[in-house]
């Protein structure tokens, strides 16, 4: 099981809702068979704040990231969940246990986990979800993590100064999680934690969530492996071992949001996404992390990830169609995370749609409202058609994001130049929630530097504000990343395998040496890492049934943007089926992560097109096809609006990690 990793995620209760309120109405129920245990915890009996030098602080908010999680158990899966009375920390129903600070004890955690365990049947689900303090230990015997650590999570009543047993270990929980899944469970454990035991790093607008690493720590010995059962089990984590978990604001007032959190909730809310592969749903979590201004936190991901919640594999989600005439309306709209620019496939039945066979029509969303949108077919349907029809998306286009910045600046003149500086870009705009932020510079408090969310430095000076240059140095570092955000949002996601894909490709971004048509597997967490200095390989296979034309895109952790495919001096050719496309001889120079987006085309793109200008602007009529002028556009900061979002080309991201020596593998 993956190192457990510290709570970094306090948030604020739904709005409208308090702390220990009972949920508001729930929606109609779900038919798969969700229960859970949630846990959070915010004060702690031996924290800094009541025993001095405990070395860890009480949170601010990771019950109110554990209610969140609650709630979206209700409004995605019409989960019963249980109501506690008004200040209670523990409660219980059929379907869920809550417990949260002073009654989040080591012993309530792990009885409740028992009692889930004994009581449900095969086939159900049992979600562990943990917001709160996490650890880590010295393994100096099973030597399972890469880091020569283990983790713990930190219960209400861990780190008794009399020495009684209070952290909760890993190899506890793998022995849980083992009777679960020999019992048929699926067992999903969700933490938004972290075991780094660092700082946050300097410039951060939020906090990591980490106690001191325990001394001479003793845990259990493993308990006998249970063999059997045909359950399973998955591991999503808010970060990978030894990197922080970071909160930062968006909620109430005051409070503070989990990034993990926050992005695992946003994307179960994208259509189809409730019931998307939990390896889909790790892969939009992570670049939604790193959009937020936090691209050094990799959410983790390990266990069944083909598996999607309460089910073994990906269930369908079906929507309803009317033609009249020569208009075709999907009957649902932004509120139900419809976008223009998404494909659908169009079925006469449901029974047809869950076995995508008999495919009557397709076609893109080409007007949108609040509760319908408006499909413009691929081709007229060959025979007349019922006026219902049942349609299901194959290809999801994400629209990018406005650029928030948070002018962080003292009061004064300083912050009121590059406020105005900021609304002057016309492509960025001022939050306190933003994913840059704006403050002083080191040496030079009059001077302005430019931080992502999570710390991360862009630009050490921008220069003083009431520079006459000020606004052009400050638009031109922001629209480095508006592009980067851009890019990555020109990603689609569609049924894995399916023909919905217009164009299928398998990217391998791996240690060189692998055979170009077996890629290594992932390491611990679901991602790639790669020492520094360590020669890489890219491949791709055009794994579709006509050819295509390929590009590979690197983005380093800075938002610099490279062509890695086609390999430099060469001419465009389309790829044909089966075959793959490579390239060696590469390496990383900076500790960080990458990002790689794969672009498959029907036409040759110009490849010149995609590299990050950093500053100055592209001639957008010399950008002559829809995927170019949609890519030429990010380097203003800005979407084409004219361009079909989807329909000849497809896009896909990678992450790797590049650390700071060589891996180990």
């Amino acid at each position: 099981m993956a190192a457990l990793l510290c709570g970094c995620g306090p948030s604020s209760p739904p709005p409208g809702q308090k702390a220990g309120d009972p949920p508001p109405a729930k929606s109609a129920p779900d038919t798969r068979r969700l229960h859970a245990l949630i846990v959070g915890i915010d004060r702690y009996r031996y924290s800094d704040a009541r025993q001095p030098g405990a070395g860890f602080s009480d949170l601010r908010g990771a019950v109110g990231d554990a209610l969140r999680f609650k709630q979206a158990l209700v409004d995605l899966y019409g989960v019963d969940v249980d109501a506690p009375a008004r200040g209670a920390c523990a409660s219980s129903n059929a379907a869920t246990t809550t417990l949260t600070d002073d009654c989040a004890t080591r012993a309530r955690i792990i009885a409740a986990l028992e009692q889930r365990i004994a009581s449900l049947r095969p086939g159900d689900t049992l979600i562990f979800y943990f917001a709160g303090h996490g650890s880590r230990y010295r393994d100096d015997e099973a030597r399972d993590q890469d880091t020569g650590y283990n983790g713990t999570l930190l219960p209400s009543d861990a780190r008794n100064p009399d020495g009684s047993p209070g952290d909760i270990f890993d190899v506890e929980l793998k022995a849980l999680k083992d009777r679960a899944t020999a019992a048929g469970l699926y067992f999903v454990s969700v933490f938004d934690s972290c075991n780094s035991a660092t700082a946050t790093r300097a410039g951060a607008a939020g906090q990591s969530r980490s106690a001191p690493a325990l001394a001479a720590a003793a845990p259990p010995p493993p308990a006998m492996a249970t063999a059997g059962g045909d359950g399973y089990w998955v591991h999503l984590a808010a970060a990978q071992d030894g990197e922080e978990a970071q909160e930062t604001g968006g909620g109430a007032v005051g409070a503070r949001a989990g990034v993990f959190t926050t992005a695992l909730l946003d994307t179960l809310r994208m259509p189809g996404m409730r019931d998307a592969t939990f390896g889909d749903l790790i892969h939009e979590v992570r670049l939604r992390v790193a959009a937020r201004g936090h691209a050094a936190q990799t959410p983790s991901a390990e266990g069944a990830l083909t598996a999607a919640m309460g089910a073994r594999s990906r269930t369908t989600v079906l929507y309803d169609v009317e033609q009249h005439g020569a208009t075709t309306t999907l009957q649902a709209g932004t509120t139900g995370g419809i976008t223009v620019g998404s494909r659908f496939a169009l079925y006469v039945s449901q029974a047809d749609a869950v076995a995508r066979r008999a495919r009557v029509a397709s076609g893109s969303v080409a007007r949108v409202d609040g509760m319908t949108a408006t499909l413009a077919l691929d081709a007229a349907p060959a025979a007349t058609q019922p006026v219902r029809l049942v349609a299901e998306e194959i290809a999801h286009f994400l629209p990018g994001d406005t650029l928030t910045v948070a002018n962080a600046l003292p009061a004064g003149s300083t912050h009121d130049h590059a406020d105005a500086a900021l609304r002057a870009s016309g492509f960025a705009t001022a939050s306190p929630a933003g994913a840059l932020r704006l403050v002083p510079a080191e040496g030079d408090a009059e001077a302005v530097a430019l931080r992502a969310d999570d710390g991360t430095l862009l630009a050490a000076s921008l220069g003083h504000a009431d520079d006459p240059t000020f606004g052009e140095r400050l638009t031109d570092a922001m629209r480095k990343v508006a592009r980067v955000q851009q890019l990555l949002a020109l990603r689609t996601t569609s049924a894995a395998g399916s023909e919905a894909d217009p164009f299928p490709v398998a990217a391998c971004i791996a240690k060189d040496g692998y055979r170009p048509t077996a890629c290594p597997p992932l390491q611990a967490g679901g991602v790639r890492r790669i020492g520094k200095g360590e020669r890489i390989a890219v491949t791709v296979v055009n794994r579709g049934s006509r050819p295509a034309y390929l590009y590979v895109l690197a983005i380093d952790p800075h938002n610099a943007v490279d062509a890695v495919l086609p390999k430099p001096g060469e001419f465009d050719r389309p790829l044909p089926p089966g075959q793959p496309y490579r390239r060696a001889g590469m390496s990383f120079d900076t500790p960080g992560v990458y990002r790689f987006v794969v672009l498959a085309s029907a036409r040759p793109i110009r490849a010149d097109a995609f590299a990050q200008a950093g500053t100055g602007t592209r001639d957008i009529a010399a950008c002559a096809s829809p995927l170019e002028r949609l890519l030429c556009a990010t380097s203003e900061g800005h979407r084409d609006a004219g361009v079909a979002a989807i329909g000849d080309w497809s896009a896909q991201v990678s992450t790797v990690l590049a650390l700071p020596e060589e891996s180990a593998e």
